[in-house]
This record gives C-alpha cells, structure tokens and sequence, in this order.
C-alpha cells in the first residue's frame, strides 16, 4: 500500500485530518486510512469508535461550507488491525475551507500527489466561479470586533436609520448573528485601501501628492472624491459677456467613476483600488474584473451584473448611486461633444478607467530654428505670417483650428506661431484645451 493522489495514511488520529478531508473535497475525492504508518504499515488504532467520533467531530465543526455529505467513516479490519476509513468525494461547495482561517490560501488545500498544499488564489477563484453562488460580501467576517462610528454618522446625514434590524436586513449582520464581510467592509476594521497619487506630467516618474484611504468603504469614497475634487482644476473661458467654469473632468463622470469601482470591485483581491492622476487624464483601477457572466459588451449596454448587490443597495439607499447599470452612461454622456472620450479596459482581473482631462491640450514639438543662409528670408516670412495671424485673430477668427483652416497652415506651424506670439505679448490666450480663443492685445 502507498500514498497518492487519492490516498492518504495517518498512523494515529490528528488536527491534520481535517487538511487531508478538505484537500480531496477541493480536488478528485480520496481515502484517509487511520492507523497505517506512512510506508503503509498497518498499525491499527486502540479505540476505532473513538477515532471515528473524534473525526466526525472534528470535519464537522472545523470544515466550511459542510462536507459532511461527501464524507462517510467506518472501520475495518487490515491484517487483522482495526482500522478508520475515511472516504471523501469531490464537494460540491468548493472550496472548502478550515474555520477560522476563511478562503485564503492559509485556509484552502488542494491534493497535489500526496500532498496537501495551500491553494493559490487563481485556484481559488477558479473554484469560487465554479461554484456559481459565493458572495464575498456574504459570508461571514473573520474579524468580528467591529465598530460603525464613520458608517453611522453617514447614514445620519442620510436620514437612514441604522439600528440592528436595519443591519440585518441590509446584510452587515447575518442569520446567526454574525457580522459579514459586508459589516466588515463598512466598519473601521475593513481591510481594503484606495491609494492615490498625482502626478507631473504624463508617466509615472515625478509624484506631486499622494494619499492612502482606509476605514469604512464610505468613509473611503468620501475621502476620495474630495482629494480628486481638490486637484480637479477649474478654467474660465469669456463668451462676450458672459464667463463660463468648466472643471478638468466632468463632476458627474469623476463621481460616478469612483462609485463604480468601489461597489464593483471584488473584495476576494487584497490588493488597494488605484486611482493616478496625470496631466492629461485620470484613471481608476479596479480589481476583480467583470463579475462572472458579464462581457464587456453588457457593460457598455448598460446591462448590469452586481457581484456586491447588497453594498450596492447601501450607496442606493444613501443616495450615492441613483440606479443600477447607468454608471457607464453617466460617464459617457458627461463626455458628449468633447474630442477624446473615456476608455474602459477589462481583463480577468480588473478594470481599468481612462478619463481625459478635456482641458489638456498636447503640446507640439517646436520647429527648430533655421541655421541655414536663407535664414534672413526666413526671418521675414515669419514676420509676414505673424502679422496675417494677428488680422485674421482682430477679424473674429479667433481659435486654433480656425486659424490653421483660414491660413492653410500645418498644425505646427499654426501653434508655433500662436506661442511666439503670445511670447512676444501681441496676443492673449482666454481658456485652454479645446476651447481656447486668442484676442489681439490693444
């Protein structure tokens, strides 16, 4: 007799059984003989019916979800020993997990050989989309010491009552009793972060701030959207009389992107939520993916697929979030009309955000200056040019575009001489971006 994938021995009874049950439940089912030496010696045990209460006990109290259905112990007699036989199938609520360690890879085996080893996270997602019908925000919270202060006084400026019928019924506080892991994520004890960084610049080389949010999930969005707010800069552009504000990035799209990626993301990943703000645009990087049987076409559609429906009924009942599924929309719709649009990247693991700053306008490489002998000629074309410019900016044609249309200039001739102009004080620049408009200066 030898161990192997499917068969395991344990000379006598120990706290280890429950790894060897939980690792066949997690993989193709297997026998666990007790009182069989590793070499597979038969040993035999003193007391099998107490072996075999004491194992029945143990994957009972120690094993979850419950295994008890897929397993069955008996004794039997080897060479004239009595001996435990444990016999697992495959479960059918993988993964399995010992308690007190959750579905971490600390609390997940798989049978490898005749091995029992933690599982990796990509095992244990793949076992978590198998089984179709896990919700982190569900189950229940490893840490039960939590603390609501910050939640509370949210619901407070809400007008939403929030007493123990309330959390059972929104889903902080379960059947049992017991917190959830959604308790855990509105308490002061959630675990998750947002980190955030603004940058100069276009690449993440040279940092101007940054700022790492913990706590309460809402505590968190709140912290967020006023640091974002801070840095989302205002431009003033004058229309005859009147003065008009516009910000970097829509308010609506920049709220409803954080909102997006707070209650979509999946929790199961310890990673922090990223948010990166540069000069030309903003993203925000969620783990976790579409939740499961969502393409990236739904998303688009409108078609929403919650992976954290009930923290998704708390921002709805604050009032954060007005319906399910109009987040992209929202987004796109602050958009309408603008030049560069939003992005959205998906991959297995996350989604990806891509804002464009609406008032950035990329900067092109200047021409460099003619060394040549024909560079007197070129000095008076210049001025020729510069002088057209300045008449068709006096005679109304006052943008960019326009001016590069009515000239016939390139691009870059058309911003080399707007930039030498404006350097030589003859014209004045009103806004930025798309809608910038040059005047004459008198």
């Amino acid at each position: 007799m030898m161990e192997d994938a499917r068969t395991e021995f344990k000379r006598e009874y120990t706290d280890t059984i429950r790894k060897s049950v939980l690792a066949f439940a997690n993989t193709e089912g297997g026998c666990l003989y007790v009182g069989i030496g590793d070499g597979g010696q038969v040993l035999g045990v003193a007391d099998a019916d107490d072996v075999q209460k004491r194992i029945v006990s143990l994957c009972r109290d120690g094993i979850r979800p419950d295994v008890m259905m897929f397993l069955s112990c008996d004794r039997m007699m080897i060479e004239n020993k009595p001996v435990v036989r444990v016999q697992v199938q495959r479960g059918t609520d993988c993964p399995y997990y010992l308690t007190g360690k959750g579905i971490r890879p600390e609390g997940v085996y798989v049978r490898r050989g005749s091995a029992n080893i933690p599982a990796s996270l990509g095992e244990i997602r793949k076992m978590i989309r198998e089984a179709g019908d896990y919700r982190y925000e569900q189950e229940r919270s490893l840490e039960q010491a939590l603390t609501f202060e910050e939640t509370e006084k949210f619901f407070d400026q809400a007008e939403v009552p929030l007493g123990e019928a309330q959390m059972r019924t929104l889903g902080l506080i379960s059947a049992d009793g017991q917190y959830t892991n959604l308790g855990l994520l509105l308490s002061e004890q959630c675990q998750h972060t947002v980190k955030a960084a603004i940058f100069s610049g276009r690449k993440q080389e040279v940092f101007r701030n940054r700022r790492e949010f913990s706590g309460s999930i809402l505590s968190q969005v709140n912290g967020l959207i006023e640091y974002l707010d801070y840095y989302n800069e205002v431009h003033s552009e004058i229309h005859g009389m009147r003065r008009i504000d516009s910000r970097n990035y829509p308010v609506e799209a920049l709220r409803e992107a954080v909102f997006n990626a707070m209650v979509h993301r999946d929790y199961g990943f310890s990673g922090s939520t990223l948010v990166s703000l540069y000069e030309d645009r903003l993203e925000i990087l969620s783990l976790g993916g579409l939740a499961e049987g969502g393409t990236y076409q739904d998303m688009m559609m409108g078609v929403s697929i919650q992976r954290n429906p009930k923290l998704a009924e708390v921002f709805f009942r604050l009032h954060y979030i007005e319906a399910f599924g109009t987040g992209v929309h929202r987004i796109l719709r602050a958009y309408e009309g603008c030049a560069r649009q939003p992005e959205f990247l998906v991959s297995d693991n996350a989604v990806k955000v891509i804002m464009p700053n609406i008032h950035y306008e990329e900067d092109v490489p200047a021409v460099e200056k003619v060394k040549e002998p024909g560079a007197v000629y070129e000095s008076f074309a210049r001025k020729a040019d510069d002088i057209r410019v300045c008449e068709a900016i006096a005679k109304g044609v006052d943008s960019r575009k326009a001016l590069q249309e009515a000239m016939g200039f390139s691009l870059t001739k058309t911003v080399n001489i707007l930039r030498r102009l404006q350097d030589e004080m003859k014209i004045v620049r009103l806004g930025k971006g798309k809608n910038s408009r040059y005047s004459v200066r008198s």
